[in-house]
């Protein structure tokens, strides 16, 4: 028997499943009708689901429709409906226990990160409060890593690198630096592992949901016993927790990091048992990674395609900035009003999927039309009518890095088009209690790298090219292309310099 025939027989008896348990929504669906209809759907999903979302908002309109997946049943909501998902308080339309299904948090960390989420409080408050003090390390990590990872080959006055890639490992140890400190983060294998682990728990998380719950354990302990999961990177996080909380019992102070906040908040069980710790410094590490990589990732694809002038109107900008305020700080980065833009319109046009504002009916709700949906099924909005709504945002289609730093410039305000303002017209952070608490330290953390970048290097991409990789899609997830390289070339003069 072929290895095909291996893996489809039990993906179309599980699809079929799915079908029998997951299809009584009384709701309209798009693909064909039927079992087979759904299973070719649900298959079809994982690589179209955009189309499939177009394919409903075309033939439905404005109202509820579902998308067969792998996973089940998809109830897409219309965008009139973004104001009750906002004002939901989870009795009904639920956010933590959507993040706690979708991430398989059960087995790919713990469910303690949505049922006692003081981790968030953290990120909200505490790492909100102490950006100005991450600056200067970010600002020294960010130097020292692009020293090395943009190192030119002998004799060569340019580099080309894959972007993703590199930007997944610049991210990861600049956020490690303000997480766990510099001996932790300048480890290579501890960057690897954590590497892994933030780029393979989301799949395995998917993977795990087109799965009966019974085999979703063994599944993830073959996954992650084959492909790396958050033992590698735990045994280097545990000890240092464990030294850590010695040094707080013998009063030595230590150098203030993200995890200093979370002994801070932890509930006693989390301190006497360190291996609970460690899941809320590998779950920060996966939404910094994961977020801030595809976002500076999609950003400076774009920027490689801008002309020389308009790359040195930002550079401009950049110095005004800085030489204003006297170097890095929160207020020279607000002034970085073009790299906002830029990263505004990432969040428009690319956001991290297709959908946003993801939650489960854990009740019967009616939505703002009057439709009852039942309880059981993930349920969202789609992004396309939002963030590509003409009346809102002319020429939705193209990719302006400027479109929001013009309208600040022609309505005089720094008060709205904000990178991390959160709004009905604006939701890849989500919006209300669950907006996303860590975008604040995102927007430091992107602003440093890209303009750092820009003051010391010339960028573009491989041939001249003037348009930006097309993005991969996966379920309803956007990410960059992983395989697309940028060209690097050291400005004369300037390369390691900040102004």
């Amino acid at each position: 028997m072929q290895v095909e025939t291996l893996v489809a027989v039990p993906v179309v008896l599980v699809a079929f499943v799915f079908y029998l348990t997951h299809n009584r929504t009384g709701l309209p669906r798009v693909g064909k009708s039927g079992p087979l209809g759904f299973i070719l759907t649900a298959l079809k999903s994982i690589t179209s689901f955009a189309d499939l979302l177009d394919e409903g908002l075309n033939k439905y309109g404005g109202k509820a429709f579902v998308v067969p997946t792998m996973a089940g049943s998809f109830i897409i909501a219309g965008p009139e409906n973004v104001d009750l998902f906002k004002s939901s308080d989870d009795t009904a339309i639920n956010q933590p226990i959507f993040i706690d299904e979708s991430l398989q948090l059960m087995h790919t960390l713990n469910s303690r990160q949505q049922a006692i989420p003081f981790s968030t409080v953290v990120i909200r408050t505490d790492l909100t409060r102490a950006i100005s003090a991450f600056i200067p390390e970010i600002l020294e990590e960010t130097r020292l890593v692009m020293s090395e990872a943009f190192a030119l080959p002998f004799g060569e006055k340019s580099t080309t690198l894959p972007l993703f890639h590199t930007m997944t490992h610049l991210v990861a140890r600049i956020s490690n630096r303000a997480m766990l400190g510099p001996s932790i983060c300048r480890q290579e294998q501890y960057l690897h592992d954590i590497i892994r682990f933030a780029e393979t728990l989301p799949i395995y998380a998917q993977l795990l949901t087109w799965f009966p719950r019974i085999l979703r354990g063994p599944l993830y302990f073959l996954l992650s016993s084959a492909f790396g999961g958050p033992k590698e990177p735990a045994r280097v996080i545990i000890p240092h927790l464990k030294t850590l909380l010695a040094e707080r019992e013998q009063g030595l102070e230590s150098a203030k990091t993200i995890t200093d906040f979370l002994i801070n908040l932890a509930p006693p069980e989390e301190i006497a048992d360190v291996k609970l710790l460690a899941m809320r410094v590998l779950n920060l590490n996966f939404g910094s990674i994961h977020t801030s990589s595809i976002f500076g990732t999609h950003a400076l694809f774009h920027l490689a395609t801008l002309s020389e002038s308009e790359l040195d109107t930002i550079r401009h900008e950049i110095i005004e900035a800085l030489e204003s305020e006297g170097g890095y700080s929160k207020a020279s980065l607000a002034k970085m009003r073009i790299l906002d833009s830029t990263l505004r319109e990432v969040g428009r046009f690319y956001a991290l999927g297709v959908v946003g504002l993801n939650r489960v009916l854990i009740k019967p709700a009616s939505l703002v039309d009057g439709t009852v949906v039942p309880s059981g099924y993930n349920i969202t909005i789609p992004l396309k009518p939002i963030h590509f709504d003409e009346s809102v945002y002319p020429e939705p289609y193209k990719f302006d890095c400027f479109r929001f730093s013009k309208l600040r410039a022609s309505e005089r305000t720094d008060l709205k088009y904000g990178f991390t303002r959160v709004e009905k017209d604006f939701v890849p952070f989500g919006l209300g209690k669950h907006a996303c608490p860590g975008r604040f330290f995102a927007s430091m953390e992107l602003k440093i790298i890209l303009s750092h970048l820009l003051l010391n290097y010339d960028l573009s991409l491989p041939g001249g090219a003037k348009e930006a990789p097309k993005p991969m899609f996966f379920n309803s997830t956007v990410i960059p292309d992983t395989k697309a390289c940028v060209v690097l070339k050291p400005r004369v003069g300037q390369a390691g310099q900040d102004l």
